[in-house]
């Protein structure tokens, strides 16, 4: 049986991932901090067949990464990883608290540069494993209002092209997922006011796209129409896209905004 491991499992495209997978029959090992969410997924999903475990970790801590290695290399080769947790902090750049920034920048870029080093170097996966990293669209169209969380994601990307790029030949498949706009809990929180929920992408169809992407052994994954139209737009006017992001989001938000940190 053919195993996959996923951070943020517990909630959200986490949630809806290891429920893609698990329907192809692979063994799931989610990967989350929320004891609570984790055990329901885990009841929900054995439930409807799929065999997952759950692994209660968070990622912020070195010691916890460390314990997490060790689980996952005891319990032998994984066909699958998914970098998809992370934090975020939304608020205007100089009134964000800079621990807050700190921490998302550790949850969101050091710490799966650090598992995927230590993963490639203690033996955990497979070969012909497939390694998925989810940035995000703001790669291309920015995303004022959330600096920290957007350099967090252009670091991953820039990381997983040259993974991607390092490992060529060697069996190793490095797939970047751009995602825009989702519909999740962790969207809901963070959405300037007036956002429509109807816009954003179930988290659904992203793990279904990124299930393809995976079996296809793509590079990289810009899913949906739209959000590819806005990544092409972005490249060509880049001032422009900036421009109508900035009074999209920025513009929005109040005048003493508080920042918090959740999985995407």
């Amino acid at each position: 049986m053919r195993r996959v491991a996923i951070t943020g499992a517990a909630a959200g495209i986490g949630r809806a991932l290891a429920e893609r997978f698990g329907r192809e029959s692979w063994a799931v090992v989610g990967i989350d901090r929320d004891p609570a969410s984790s055990e329901e997924t885990r009841f929900d999903l054995v439930r409807s067949g799929s065999e997952i475990s759950f692994l209660q970790t968070d990622l912020a801590r070195a010691a916890d990464r460390a314990r997490l290695i060790e689980a996952l290399e005891a319990s032998g080769p994984l066909d699958a990883f998914i970098h998809n947790a992370g934090l975020s902090a939304v608020g205007r750049f100089g009134e964000t608290d800079l621990e807050t920034q700190r921490m998302v920048l550790e949850v969101n870029l050091y710490a799966p540069i650090a598992l995927t080093a230590s993963l490639l170097t203690r033996g955990c996966l497979a070969r012909r494993a497939s390694m998925v990293f989810v940035s995000s669209l703001s790669r291309f169209v920015g995303y004022p209002g959330a600096a920290a969380y957007a350099a967090s994601k252009d670091g991953i990307a820039s990381y997983a092209e040259s993974l991607s790029a390092a490992t060529a030949g060697r069996g190793l498949h490095v797939l970047t997922v751009y995602p825009g706009p989702t519909r999740t809990e962790h969207a809901r929180r963070y959405a300037p006011p007036g956002a429509s929920e109807a816009r954003r992408m179930p988290p659904e169809i992203l793990a279904e796209r990124i299930w393809r992407s995976v079996r296809r052994r793509r590079r990289v994954l810009i899913p949906g129409l739209a959000n590819r139209a806005l990544a092409a737009f972005g490249h060509v006017l880049p001032g422009t896209t900036e421009t109508l992001m900035r009074k999209a989001i920025l513009e929005r938000l109040p005048l003493d905004p508080g920042s918090e940190s959740s999985r995407p």
